[in-house]
């Protein structure tokens, strides 16, 4: 049994000024850029719904929504009490996950690790903690939680620097390694400021790009070339 959820985004901040105006502005579903763009902003408001979700109960999820995860979409218009129950004046049916869309989510869709997926399903392989926790900062850097990204970025670096090394005889990833680990100094003295006083300054979110790239980096380049 699989759980399948159906999920609505307005875009209330753009409202269409009339019905030939929204007409016309369906006519822009021919530009695979225009799907691009709807898609992306309707992941980033699931992604929010849950980030709020999770601190307002305590039940986190487990990771941010993703192209590979959506099975249908459409995408219309039509008034306010019909959208809010998922109904529409007009759509059309967008290709969300590959086949006619954009090279990017074709990329996506043939690179998918199915292989791996379903080995660690069945318990043949195991995935890394920093397999999880360096997504997931990246998810909250993304979202502009830029607290819960700075507070958890230093235990996900270490997880990648201690559960990496060794995993590639490849100069390219023990260098990238040797970067992150010098970095783990600054990246404590950055937690624990903000446990002190969690308070968002200017220049945290691009403070963290840095070892987030590289680990990001390191991570990928394990999963392509030690499968």
């Amino acid at each position: 049994m699989v759980a399948v959820t159906t999920v609505t985004v307005i875009r209330a901040q753009e409202p269409l000024g009339s019905e030939a105006e929204a007409r016309i502005w369906l006519t822009r579903l021919e530009e695979d850029e225009f799907i691009q763009t709807l898609l992306d902003e309707a992941l980033a408001t699931v992604d929010r719904a849950f980030a709020a979700e999770a601190a307002a109960t305590g039940r986190p999820y487990a990771e941010s929504p993703a192209l590979g995860q959506i099975l249908s979409a459409r995408v219309g218009f039509g008034d306010g009490d019909h959208v809010s129950e998922g109904r529409f004046t007009e759509a059309m049916e967008v290709d969300a996950r590959g086949g006619t869309a954009s090279a990017r989510r074709e990329r996506l869709a043939r690179t998918r690790p199915l292989a791996r997926i379903a080995a660690i399903i069945g318990g043949k392989d195991s995935a890394r903690a920093c397999e999880y926790l360096i997504p997931r900062v990246r998810a909250d850097l993304d979202a502009s939680r830029v607290l819960a990204a700075a507070l958890a970025i230093e235990n996900a670096v270490r997880a990648t620097v201690v559960e990496m090394d060794g995993v590639l005889d490849e100069p390219d990833h023990e260098r990238d390694l040797d970067r992150i680990e010098a970095m783990l100094p600054d990246l404590t003295v950055m937690t624990d400021t903000l446990l002190a006083d969690p308070k968002v300054w200017a220049g945290l979110a691009d403070s963290l790009e840095e070892p987030l790239l590289i680990a990001e980096r390191v991570v990928r380049r394990q999963r392509i070339l030690n499968q």
